[in-house]
């Protein structure tokens, strides 16, 4: 039976969950693009927006940062995830003296896209429609798609279910063929 693939997000439409503010903007190309050669491993401390929330979701993905709790961490590590760029980020909000330990995790882009199955936009070179060859996924069960713009972080059915199952708070999972 053939591979099925689906995306996760964050779900920020909840007026309660962290919102982090724009000063680590910096990392939004790198992490846009899987540029690891950009990042280092130093903690940072990011500030929450002043309008942030102070329920804190498992799963954050704001403008292309994707960051994750240290329980989805875990999770991770546990289903022997171990194709991702980590940073330690404090998600930090002073006036309340709220510090939340997170994890930048960016996967990395791997050419598995089938351009000729695929709708893509010439234009902006971004995948409209995707279809994956699930034969050049190799091992990895979350990556996103080398050689076009998209910024989806895109994972197999078997951590999909696993995800679903655990009930990650802020993470929303759908198919994407």
């Amino acid at each position: 039976m053939e591979e099925k693939y689906y995306g996760i997000g964050s779900s920020s439409n909840v007026e309660e969950y962290l919102k982090p503010g724009p000063d680590l903007e910096y990392l939004s190309r790198p992490c846009s693009m899987s540029e690891f050669q950009y990042l280092d491993k130093t903690v940072v401390y990011w500030e929450l927006d002043k309008d942030s929330g102070t329920v804190c979701q498992d799963f954050i993905y704001e403008n292309g940062i994707p960051l994750i709790s240290e329980r989805l961490k875990e999770f991770f590590d546990g289903f022997g995830i171990d194709n991702l760029f980590y940073k330690k980020v404090i998600l930090q909000k002073k006036d309340t003296g709220l510090e939340e330990p997170y994890y930048l995790a960016l996967p990395p882009r791997i050419n598995c896209l089938d351009f000729e199955k695929s709708e893509i936009d010439e234009v902006l070179n971004a995948a409209d429609e995707i279809v994956i060859q699930g034969d050049k996924v190799g091992r990895y069960d979350i990556f996103k798609l080398a050689g076009v713009t998209n910024t989806e972080i895109i994972v197999t059915g078997k951590l999909a279910s696993a995800l679903e199952e655990h009930k990650f708070v802020g993470m929303h999972i759908y198919p994407i063929d």
